[in-house]
């Protein structure tokens, strides 16, 4: 596989305007810099995959994301002591 091109065979958007990616068995979900949401199916999954990360094209699965902390209130209730009567 060439890594090195910027384009993969059959996908009609260069490495540069893709943004992040998610697969789910053979299907690509990919999001392009625009905004864009498109589904790319390749013929080698594993030489398509090499293709992104090799471009810096991010795999959101494997991107840590922020844990959100429950929500505390000093109250002690949780939520419903954001309300009052």
């Amino acid at each position: 596989m060439d890594t090195a091109n910027n384009t993969y065979p059959a996908l009609e958007f260069p490495a540069s305007e893709l943004s992040a990616f998610a697969v789910t068995i053979d299907c690509f979900i990919i999001s392009l810099k625009n905004g864009k949401i498109i589904n790319f199916t390749p013929d080698n999954v594993g030489d398509f995959y090499c293709w992104l990360t090799s471009h810096n094209v991010r795999d959101i699965q494997k991107t840590e994301t922020k844990k959100e902390e429950p929500c505390v209130t000093n109250s002690g209730k949780g939520w419903k002591g954001l309300f009052k009567k």
